[in-house]
């Protein structure tokens, strides 16, 4: 279990004006007692009083000790009441911290969602292996990994197990760097062959089919919590309004199918536009086919439901387009934070409440 000093960051006041009036007021406050009790021993105009204090008197006396230890007594609870004149300006001024343990049950859920067809499987392992870097940074994240074909397969379900994220990423990066030119295919021993095939187990259970998007991406959008159907949806609508998480979805594919889909790619987008979820999408296809029907549709679909599209023109395509959702998904994280800075005066009071306490135990003693 975490320290206070883990769950809470981001320390600041909300109020800082109001801390330095009250500052100021005490000021005024000590300055006019002390201009009192001046005049109240010597008025201007009067004779000078002698310069003769009881110290001197009582130097080398038996009760000097006790004398010198009622000063020390006095000047203990002045400063005393000065630290909690600090205190009470800094809690005016109110203190806040981002609840860290907040913000991470607000963050997003991620699915990968690849076309593990075979003109697609380059620009996955380039998404894996880019999200394998993402991982390093990732706190309070869930995410997980689908693969489809004809028909889909989950790799692993949402989760924020980094460390069984990375092995899963790794391994499936490792897999598909073997494929990313003939020449690699060709290269390939018969453990690395049979271990590409098992992993792509489950995708191609329909035969006479390939890419079928719509169902590709509707698998993917039940692993995430928000997802419903039609029939469901006055629930969803009310659910999601008070959701403490943020679905999207991460689309590569081609956008070549061929056979008979369940769902259509705009049907699949409607369904994870209806539950809240974003679906951004790589076009991960021949970069001479970018201006391709098939290309056009997608991205067309992508846009106007107010998702990222990118198409795979060039080495860093995929790249900046996993970093450009990543850091626009963070920005959206920013204002979560915001929305959650709570009001921390705890400590502040605690320090006020003991340091008064002191002080009347010293005004105690002096008394007696």
């Amino acid at each position: 279990m975490g320290s206070l000093a883990d769950s809470f960051t981001g320390f600041t006041f909300r109020w800082p004006l109001a801390g330095v009036l009250v500052l100021l007021v005490l000021v005024i406050a000590w300055s006019v007692a002390r201009g009192r009790s001046k005049r109240s021993r010597w008025k201007p105009g009067a004779a000078m009083p002698p310069v003769w204090t009881l110290e001197d008197d009582m130097s080398g006396t038996l009760v000097d000790k006790r004398y010198r230890r009622w000063i020390h007594g006095n000047k203990a609870a002045v400063a005393l009441l000065a630290i909690c004149g600090i205190l009470a300006a800094g809690l005016a001024a109110r203190p806040s911290a981002i609840n860290r343990d907040n913000t991470d049950a607000a963050r997003r859920d991620i699915v990968l969602c690849l076309d593990v067809s075979a003109s697609t499987l380059p620009y996955d392992a380039q998404i894996l292996a880019t999200y394998q870097s993402l991982v390093e940074h990732f706190s309070g994240e869930r995410i997980g990994l689908s693969i489809f074909n004809s028909t889909s397969r989950t790799v692993f379900p949402l989760t924020d197990d980094y460390s069984l994220v990375k092995d899963q990423l790794s391994y499936a990066s490792g897999l598909l760097q073997n494929v990313t030119s003939q020449a690699n295919l060709n290269a390939m021993s018969d453990q690395d062959y049979n271990n590409l095939l098992a992993w792509l187990d489950g995708t191609e259970n329909v035969t006479d089919s390939s890419s079928l998007i719509g169902d590709g991406l509707v698998s993917c959008a039940t692993m995430l919590p928000e997802f419903t159907l039609n029939a469901d949806r006055e629930k969803s609508n009310s659910a999601s309004s008070t959701a403490e998480r943020s679905g999207m979805i991460l689309l590569a594919t081609d956008n070549m199918v061929a056979g008979t889909e369940i769902y259509t790619l705009q049907q699949g987008l409607d369904l994870a536009h209806q539950s809240g979820i974003a679906v951004d999408a790589l076009y991960a296809g021949d970069p001479s086919m970018v201006y391709s029907s098939e290309a056009q549709d997608m991205q067309n679909l992508i846009q106007t439901r107010g998702g990222v599209y990118e198409a795979a023109t060039s080495d860093d395509a995929v790249d900046n387009l996993v970093r450009d959702i990543d850091s626009r998904s963070k920005e959206s994280e920013e204002t979560d934070r915001r929305a959650d800075r709570r009001d921390t005066p705890a400590l502040l009071l605690a320090a006020v409440a003991l340091l008064w306490l002191a002080y009347l135990a010293i005004e105690g003693a002096l008394k007696r």
